[in-house]
């Protein structure tokens, strides 16, 4: 047999302190609970938006459909708002103009239309006729509420406000636009495309492409974080990266390196807004990850099993938005009108005999072992010790 050398032994004593020194991971996951669900039949909700005071959510969907519900109480449908259209075509995306009082709509059959919450009222927008029967995938509000973009399926981009009404954007490419993202602070957005790449939109409404994104299939983008001058695209393949904003000249933005998340098998599809600057990325058919854009890092957030488990008519939906008011905790709904609370569920929530043992073992043991490594690395306290047990003479 053969024993570890001083450099050895301090290796492992080291290893062991490490081990020992480890919090206990108090593991959490997701709970869910269910709530009453949207009135109505074959619903196909598309989007959803959470008012500029938190009090409401705009959704909308196929059908010309169109409904508010409270952002606080989503399974309450007595606060319930039925919002008529007058329209039959599907609507694909909201956004609300920062002052709250009203909010865009982007949708099939050149759908460019403006909500607006004193009277329910749904009307075309100034200009909306030049776009003809072009269908509107995505749309947007700029921070300063002066201007707002449209995006569509094949690959135009307007601009909009009430004085100029839609002005089609110059460089604009041929594949679909996925979605739009603009700065929460800063008067510059993002745009994801299927085939195109990403795209930055400056103050000016100047086009500038991202070199070296057209290879991946963008399905979302968002800016979730005022504090950082960043927002982040995500792509089929569970791809995602970052895109460093340069505020001064639009066209010097760049992204950061490509990163694909390997937990899981599911692909990426939509996103929220999530809690404290964090985005929730859908993925198909039932399953979500958190996105930390300070870090670059996406951790898993809900898993399928999880959901699916819970509540069985939940599998073959998707998730059509989610919301939080705090981490994990706040809502999702489904395409076909189910809603589900989520919450923070500690799977540790008390020691039991094992950590218990476990606890008293570290609280005795690592004193021990500490002194033990600064003996053992001390030739000052060894030469002491053996002249103590007589096995050196003093000098």
């Amino acid at each position: 047999m053969r024993l570890l050398g001083p450099t050895m032994r301090t290796r492992a004593l080291l290893i062991l302190v490490i081990i020992l020194l480890a919090p206990l991971a108090s593991a959490s996951e997701v709970g869910f609970k269910r709530e009453e669900s949207l009135n109505g039949q074959a619903l196909n909700i598309q989007a959803g938006e959470v008012s500029p005071s938190g009090s409401n959510i705009l959704l909308v969907g196929d059908d010309g459909y169109v409904h508010m519900i409270s952002a606080s109480s989503p399974g309450d449908r007595s606060q319930d708002q039925t919002i008529d259209s007058s329209r039959s075509a599907r609507f694909n995306d909201v956004s609300w103009h920062p002052n709250g009082e009203t909010a865009l709509i982007a949708g099939d059959l050149g759908a460019a239309l403006r909500y607006s919450l004193s009277d329910n009222s749904i009307n075309a927008v100034n200009g909306a006729g030049s776009v003809g029967s072009v269908e509107l995938t995505a749309t947007s509000w700029r921070a300063g509420g002066d201007l707002a973009f449209f995006g569509a399926k094949n690959g135009n981009i307007y601009s909009f406000n009430e004085g100029e009404g839609m002005i089609q954007l110059q460089d604009t490419m041929s594949s679909q636009v996925t979605d739009i993202a603009c700065h929460l602070e800063q008067n510059i957005c993002v745009v994801s495309t299927l085939d195109d790449g990403i795209a930055v939109i400056d103050r000016t409404r100047e086009l500038t492409w991202l070199d070296g994104t057209s290879t991946d299939t963008w399905v979302a983008v968002d800016c979730s974080d005022p504090e950082y001058l960043k927002c982040a695209a995500f792509a089929s393949g569970r791809r995602h990266v970052s895109i460093i904003l340069d505020i001064q000249d639009a066209s010097k933005s760049s992204t950061g390196q490509v990163m694909e998340l390997l937990q899981g098998s599911t692909d990426f599809i939509a996103l929220s807004r999530g809690y404290d600057g964090t985005a929730l990325i859908h993925l198909a058919p039932m399953e979500s990850v958190r996105y930390r854009i300070d870090a670059d890092e996406v951790f898993m957030h809900i898993e399928s099993d999880a959901i699916t488990g819970y509540d069985p008519e939940v599998a073959g939906q998707q998730i059509a938005m989610m919301w939080e008011i705090g981490e994990d905790q706040g809502w999702l709904i489904t395409n076909q009108g189910l809603v589900l609370e989520i919450y923070p569920v500690e799977t540790r929530e008390s020691l039991g005999i094992m950590e218990t043992i476990v606890f008293t073992a570290v609280a005795i043991s690592v004193p021990g072992v500490i002194i033990g490594l600064i003996f053992m690395n001390s030739p000052y306290l060894q030469r002491k010790y053996r002249q103590l047990r007589g096995f050196e003479k003093k000098e």
